[in-house]
């Protein structure tokens, strides 16, 4: 399995580095673009990189060694292969074909895995063209209150014009 088939598969969304690799993006930090991703790693596994923000610290930070060793211990419990194990972060191996360790790699990396059903597709397509429908009418509504306006401006000016 390629990771723009398990991306398929997950409903994720892919990117590609400058490199050329292609992996899934996490949750970013707040302001940047390093965060947690999914990765081929080779030999028919995946990787997921689980890095937790430093907030002006020095690497790790307060709490966030805590984070990585909680979610190691999830990992190492699914059946995981600690690849990397850092103070703050870590990698982890993984089969993309079992699911439930796909499940646990998206799920600790942030990743959104939604897919609509057709009917929530057509309800919110539906409500959208609604919604549409409704601010054009509410600008040709304002364009006529506008001409309106404009109108009752030029009646008023002639009026007073002739008042004088």
């Amino acid at each position: 399995m390629t990771i723009e088939q398990f991306a398929d598969k997950y409903h994720a969304r892919t990117r590609k580095e400058e490199c050329g690799d292609i992996y899934i993006p996490g949750t970013p930090w707040a302001g940047g673009s390093y965060g947690h991703q999914i990765y081929e790693h080779g030999d028919g596994r995946f990787a997921v990189l689980l890095m937790f923000p430093v907030e002006g610290h020095e690497a790790g930070g307060p709490g966030k060694a805590a984070k990585w060793s909680h979610a190691r211990k999830k990992l190492i419990n699914a059946g995981f292969t600690v690849k990397q194990d850092g103070d703050a972060e870590g990698v982890a191996l993984f089969d993309p074909e079992y699911k439930a360790q796909a499940k646990l790699a998206l799920k600790l990396a942030g990743i959104r895995t939604r897919q609509l059903s057709p009917e929530r597709r057509a309800a919110l397509t539906a409500q959208l063209a609604a919604a549409r429908m409704q601010k054009v009418a509410r600008l040709r509504c304002g364009a006529c209150i506008f001409d309106r306006v404009a109108e009752r401006a030029a009646l008023s000016a002639s009026f007073r014009k002739r008042l004088d």
